[in-house]
């Protein structure tokens, strides 16, 4: 009976201590936050070269044909698939592989690309054949391009202090519509180069 009474003193006396304690709640207070993500899908491109055959000369056939190539490193070459079709460098001081520069990419990112809506280099009712593309993405070994087929490269962030370049050759063939020398001037052609995530 001592131990109950006991222990009923020290409960009550526990619960003296604490009720003489006030216990404060703080009012609850919210931080409103915001979360934002910014989207680039767009790349930044340039193009600071074109592609330039230099100055040849050029004979076409009803038959054979002849050609003119400018590599991924600009080098101008010719050939002829047989007389009287021909084709000889004049002048290759100008001749230029195309560039495209690619800017803004994520690292590692694939990207496409397209060589498309090609136009033939003409000159009044005369024109050559554009075709035979090649390319080089950032230095690399040139590769055999489909027109309108497209391919992949890895955006490197690292490449060119984040400058990605696109080397682009091709070939430019005689027709076979007549059996004579092309007449002097330029001859004008297009084509896009088109690239996307």
């Amino acid at each position: 009976m001592n131990n109950f009474k006991q222990s009923v003193k020290i409960l009550a006396l526990s619960c003296a201590i604490f009720s003489g304690f006030n216990i404060v709640v703080a009012n609850a207070q919210t931080a409103n936050m915001t979360a934002t993500a910014s989207v680039q899908n767009t790349l930044t491109l340039a193009t600071p070269s074109q592609l330039n055959f230099g100055t040849i000369v050029a004979v076409s056939d009803t038959t054979n044909t002849a050609t003119a190539t400018v590599s991924t490193l600009g080098v101008l070459s010719v050939a002829t698939a047989g007389a009287p079709a021909y084709t000889a460098i004049v002048d290759d001081s100008a001749a230029t592989a195309g560039q495209v520069t690619v800017e803004d990419g994520a690292d590692g990112a694939i990207i496409n690309i397209t060589i498309n809506n090609v136009v033939d280099p003409v000159n009044g009712t005369e024109n050559f054949v554009l075709d035979d593309f090649e390319t080089s993405w950032n230095g690399n070994a040139a590769e055999s391009q489909v027109i309108g087929t497209t391919f992949t490269e890895n955006f490197a962030g690292i490449f060119g202090g984040g400058t990605n370049t696109l080397d682009i050759g091709a070939t430019i063939t005689t027709t076979t519509t007549t059996a004579a020398a092309y007449s002097d001037g330029a001859y004008n052609g297009t084509y896009d180069v088109i690239l996307s995530y």
